[in-house]
């Protein structure tokens, strides 16, 4: 059944008891105090709360986009164990990158099973998450989760020549094209539902906003990683005017990523000035523009068609624009090109430095807000912790860049203290989120509140017959046991 959007509407507050005021919670035994509490909780909306999923069906129905912040944090590292500029310490180092990037393909293949499988079965469950004001804007984690991996495998291809090196690229790189078209959907689809359907205002506005066009110039930049593109790996191999399509494309990606990042970011600024800091809940998310800053910086550094840093290096003799302009001698578009290369590096060198300023300014703002929260108040942990892991990574990806191009120590250091804090935080985040994942008590669903109550009903109703057939299956079990014993 197909159901209308004007059928997705939040009950009035006005009309709900608290679970505070409710008899049934004043009066119920201390032990049954939770349970009473969550009936109540289910009198107002049968999907709205639940402090713990049971089972595996209940965690599908509840299975956010915002899982996918761990395959996002996870990925990062990858990448920027692979950025180290240590030499003598790269096979080791390498090596636990690989490990990493394994562990985010598994993550990765488990959540978008447990996703395709929640709309398959519940498919209004969609269109519910989608006009949701909050929830809907996650759904940017799932290509910036996606890219992570695509890049992944072409820079392990190529470091131990899988395949000769040219196969994992050629595969990373028609991956890279699925990455792009869910970040454009992102980018366009859920501005148009915040535009249209959503409820905001400047009070209840976070960085949070970001997470959906930030999916852009993540797909720009990790087309980039530490000299090893996809782009140029296809150089290398002589695929210069697909290298040249990715180029154009990735440039057009940031564009779009990184000029209304700028705006939001504006927005973010004076919702902090007029009506002060988040609340506890989601002071996490202040660490989140510093993923434009880093990612946006990163971009344009390593995008640059001319950069000095690789014929220094010897990581590529020639670089794209001469390339062509060699192959077409004919072709003046390509002679122009070849010539404002080094221009191009120059002026994404200066933006670099800026944004990398900028994403330091936001640093230090996100560091004091979260640490005096931290001190003051006992702040819960939740999914949003995932918030801090990857902007930092992206912040410490543009710092290795500016360390390579300008062959500073300094910087070079700056990113290798990064590195260590973002993998120092992986672990701290990813053992309750383990923990969490097992108990079920972060499966946190608000958009299903949205859901109309008929249909929540059924699904609540099918949740309980299920449980009862595992529960009859078990007893089952244990009675057969116990017969053949007698």
């Amino acid at each position: 059944m197909l159901l209308s959007s004007s059928m997705f509407s939040t009950p009035s507050v006005s009309n709900l008891v608290t679970p505070a005021e409710d008899p049934s919670v004043i009066n119920a035994p201390l032990s049954n105090v939770a349970d009473a509490v969550n009936a109540v909780l289910e009198k107002r909306h049968p999907l709205a709360f639940v402090q713990k999923a049971r089972g595996i069906k209940e965690r599908i129905i509840r299975f956010t986009p915002s899982w996918f912040s761990v395959t996002m944090g996870t990925g990062i590292q990858n990448s920027l164990l692979f950025n180290l500029p240590w030499t003598t310490t790269h096979p080791f180092f390498r090596a636990i990158g690989a490990v990493f990037l394994a562990i985010d393909m598994v993550l990765f293949i488990s959540f978008s099973a447990l996703t395709i499988a929640r709309y398959i079965m519940y498919p209004e469950i969609f269109i519910a998450l989608l006009f949701h004001d909050t929830h809907s804007l996650f759904l940017g984690t799932i290509p910036m989760g996606f890219v992570t991996i695509v890049t992944g495998i072409a820079l392990l291809g190529q470091d131990y020549n899988i395949g000769g090196g040219i196969n994992p690229v050629l595969i990373a790189s028609g991956l890279w094209w699925l990455a792009l078209a869910m970040a454009v959907f992102t980018a366009c689809v859920v501005p148009y539902a915040m535009f249209t359907r959503h409820s905001h205002s400047t009070e209840r506005l976070t960085a949070a906003w970001l997470l959906p066009i930030i999916a852009s110039i993540t797909v720009a930049a990790w087309m980039v990683r530490s000299g090893s593109t996809i782009s140029r790996l296809l150089i290398q191999h002589s695929y210069h005017s697909y290298a040249l399509t990715i180029l154009l494309a990735s440039y057009i990606m940031d564009g779009i990523g990184l000029l209304l990042a700028a705006m939001i970011m504006a927005i973010y600024f004076q919702r902090l000035a007029v009506h002060h800091l988040p609340a506890r809940d989601v002071i996490i998310s202040t660490f989140l523009p510093l993923g434009p800053c880093g990612q946006g910086g990163y971009a344009l550094i390593e995008l640059s068609p001319c950069s000095e840093q690789f014929t220094q290096q010897g990581r590529n003799a020639m670089t794209l624009f001469p390339l062509l302009a060699a192959a077409h001698p004919n072709n003046e578009a390509y002679a122009s090109l070849a010539a404002v290369g080094g221009a191009m590096y120059g002026a994404a060198l200066v933006s670099g430095l800026m944004l990398w300023g900028l994403g330091l300014w936001w640093l230090f703002h996100a560091v004091v807000t979260v640490s005096s929260h931290y001190v003051t108040y006992d702040i819960a942990f939740n999914m949003g912790a995932w918030g801090v892991t990857f902007p930092l990574g992206s912040l410490a990806l543009l710092t290795f860049s500016l360390g390579n191009s300008f062959d500073s120590l300094f910087f070079k250091v700056i990113a290798s203290g990064m590195t260590l804090v973002v993998f120092t935080m992986w672990w701290l985040v990813a053992i309750p989120t383990t923990r969490g994942f097992f108990s079920g008590t972060l499966f946190e669903a608000p958009c299903l509140s949205t859901l109309p109550e008929d249909y929540a009903r059924r699904i609540l109703e099918g949740k309980r017959q299920f449980h009862a057939q595992e529960k009859g299956g078990a007893l089952a079990g244990d009675s057969s046991k116990g017969g053949e014993q007698v």
